[in-house]
């Protein structure tokens, strides 16, 4: 099916630097962002600070995933990624002016913002399924190098706040308590680590067309722990122009709950629990 972009929430449409720093926390943001490391510190981080990008919560990245890389002394400026950083639509691997890099194995990795307590990337499509080393380096200074476990899927769905998932309607329109979803309608849900696709991804591009994910028959979305009918579920894939992100579209069942969990799930993979969608259930004013 085609996909425009009325699918892709205003947020995401002033560009990259937006979507580098989806998920950052308010009060993370105002606590770390804008300081500066002290000449001469040595990059500080842990394998603990290395989290999901949608769900900031440690633990495997899916491939094609994005993460947030937290520590100390990581970068000397605040700067994210642009058009003018594109070759074509190859990502790079360093961000001019930043000095920084992180590579996972041999691997350099696409960087899409750098923070002096922050780093955003990410993780290869075509890296394997297992634990690998990453180490981050910035001009001559080298952090540790830490392990980081990757998995073929770890969904997550983005968060627009503490306890709810963003979401849009079908015209673009966020899904807030002032816009909230009902029985019927058709609503997008913004993911990670959903996987490889069809056709496959093998370059860090940015992708410019719709492509299901592999997995699509193990994939479920659930309500209060119900699954949604596949019947459904329109479209599960990349979300054309944004590197790492997915898009699920579907419409919601006639007899929807106030405010259900909503998890997103490959086999025996499911996205963490405790986040809901807003909702009106029919028959409310």
């Amino acid at each position: 099916m085609g996909i425009d972009a009325k699918s892709i929430p205003i947020f995401m449409l002033r560009g990259f630097q937006q979507m580098a720093s989806l998920a950052v926390p308010l009060a993370v943001c105002a606590a770390l962002c804008g300081q500066t490391p002290l000449i001469g510190n040595l990059p500080s981080y842990t394998a603990a600070s290395i989290v999901n990008a949608a769900t900031n919560r440690p633990g495997p990245i899916g491939a094609n995933g994005l993460a947030s890389l937290y520590g100390k002394n990581l970068a000397f400026v605040t700067r994210a990624i642009g058009p003018d950083d594109l070759r074509g639509d190859v990502l790079p691997t360093a961000l001019a002016g930043t000095g920084l890099r992180i590579s996972i194995g041999s691997i350099s990795v696409p960087i899409l913002f750098v923070s002096p307590s922050q780093v955003n990337f990410l993780v290869p499509p075509t890296l394997r399924a297992g634990r690998h080393k990453l180490l981050l380096t910035l001009d001559s200074r080298t952090g540790p190098e830490v392990d980081i476990d990757v998995a073929e899927v770890s969904p997550g769905a983005f968060q627009l706040d503490a306890n709810y998932i963003i979401a849009t309607h079908a015209d673009g329109r966020l899904v807030v308590p002032a816009a909230p979803a009902r029985s019927g309608d058709i609503v997008i849900v913004y993911a990670v680590g959903l996987g490889q696709t069809v056709p496959r991804m093998v370059n860090l591009i940015v992708p410019r067309a719709p492509a299901q994910i592999e997995r699509l028959g193990q994939f479920r979305v659930l309500l209060n722990d119900s699954a949604i009918p596949g019947s459904a579920i329109f479209y599960v894939g990349l979300a054309p122009g944004f590197a790492g992100l997915y898009q699920i579209n579907l419409r919601l069942p006639e007899e929807l709950p106030p405010n259900p969990e909503l998890r997103i799930a490959i086999g025996e993979f499911v996205s963490p629990e405790g986040l809901r969608l807003h909702t009106q259930p029919a028959g409310l004013p």
